[in-house]
Formats: structure tokens, C-alpha cells, sequence
């Protein structure tokens, strides 16, 4: 039931992602997400990925301005965030996040859930700062909440994923900006394509 809704990106040419991992697991959260189809393999018309959540897992509230987000919950309820208002999607209903509503999910019960993300259009740098963050996680190059221990570096890795945190923040997108250009011309995106991203050509 659908409740309705209240590509290569950056400046490294990116490849397909043949060969590379489906399922990555975040080590501080304990979570995974399983790539079912890249943007890659749709030809840009969507991605789409699933998720497994611990208990007490969620997201932070973010913004996407370049695709909406279509979120289906498996198994469990997914408990989504948006436009100021909560939703519990029980297993098979749907919510749409259309681009540039602010919103995060969450497991609202004390069972280990399971959802879809549908990304449209698709998008690579989703997909790609997904593997960046969570091997930086892995390799201890995160801090407790899975950011980043730089600031220029989750700049960098947030605008590779289109994604931006709304409040104070948006006062601070200037910073952030010239804090991923300064990031991106020290080679730090190819550097960080190229540890956790194969097929980077």
C-alpha cells in the first residue's frame, strides 16, 4: 500500500560497480545493506538497495536534492521521518520522500528489521558514500556516531551522496562546501574511491 509522500556524480569519474561487494556491514551499527541494482545497471533510472537495522538504530534527518526516496518495509515496522511528521510502515506498505523533504528512518520495536530504499533517479554517489562510510567504520576512521573523524572529509563524503543535514547547518553550507573543495583537491575523493570502491577508473 502506498502511503503517499508528504548517476555518476562529483567530479571523479566513477565505474560500474561489477565486482564489488553487495552486502556491506557498518560495524558500529551492526547493520548491512545489500545493493540489488545499481544506478549503473538501471541506465540512471533508479537504485535500489535493503537494509537490515539492529534495535534503537536509525539515521540522523538529512536532505536529498537530486532523488526521492521510496522506503518499503520487509520484515517488521520501519518507522520513517518527514515533513515533520512520523510514519510506522508495517510489512509491505511504502513511503515516498520526495527530493528535498527532510527526513530519516528508525527501528521503532525491539526486533531486527528489514526494508527496501528505492532511490529515483538513480544515483551512484549514494551508493558510493554508503561503501565510503562504512569502511571508514570498519577501519576505525569514524568516530562513535559513524561520521568521519574530519569534518572535511564528511563535507566530502556527504556531497559525493547529495546529502546535507538541515538547521544550523545550513547556515554552515559555505564552509562545508570550501571545506570538500579543499578535501577534493588533495585527492581525498579518489583517494577514498580507490581504498573503498572498486573499478574506479
Amino acid at each position: 500500500m502506498e502511503k503517499p509522500g508528504l548517476k555518476t556524480a562529483g567530479r571523479v569519474r566513477w565505474g560500474t560497480d561489477n565486482g564489488m561487494d553487495r552486502t556491506i556491514v557498518n560495524p558500529i551499527f551492526k547493520d548491512t545493506a545489500t545493493f540489488l541494482k545499481s544506478a549503473a545497471e538501471t541506465g540512471g533510472k533508479y537504485s535500489e538497495c535493503e537494509v537490515t537495522l539492529l534495535p534503537g538504530g536509525k539515521n540522523v534527518p538529512h536532505i536529498h536534492q537530486k532523488y526521492s526516496e521510496k522506503f518499503t518495509a520487509l520484515q517488521g515496522n520501519l518507522g520513517v521521518k518527514a515533513g515533520g511528521k512520523t510514519i510506522i510502515l508495517n510489512p509491505g506498505e511504502t513511503f515516498t520522500v520526495p527530493i528535498g523533504m527532510v527526513h530519516c528512518f528508525f527501528n521503532p520495536g525491539p526486533e531486527t528489521i528489514r526494508f527496501n530504499i528505492v532511490l529515483s533517479p538513480g544515483f551512484a554517489g549514494f551508493e558510493y558514500m554508503l561503501r565510503i562510510l562504512y569502511g571508514m567504520a570498519r577501519d576505525g576512521q569514524t568516530n562513535k556516531k559513524g561520521l568521519p573523524k574530519s569534518l572535511a572529509l564528511t563535507a566530502l563524503i556527504a556531497e559525493i551522496g547529495d546529502t546535507s543535514l538541515p538547521g544550523i547547518f545550513v547556515l554552515l553550507a559555505p564552509l562545508l562546501k570550501s571545506l570538500a573543495a579543499r578535501a577534493r583537491k588533495r585527492g581525498e575523493e579518489q583517494r577514498l574511491m580507490n581504498t573503498y570502491c572498486k573499478n574506479v577508473s
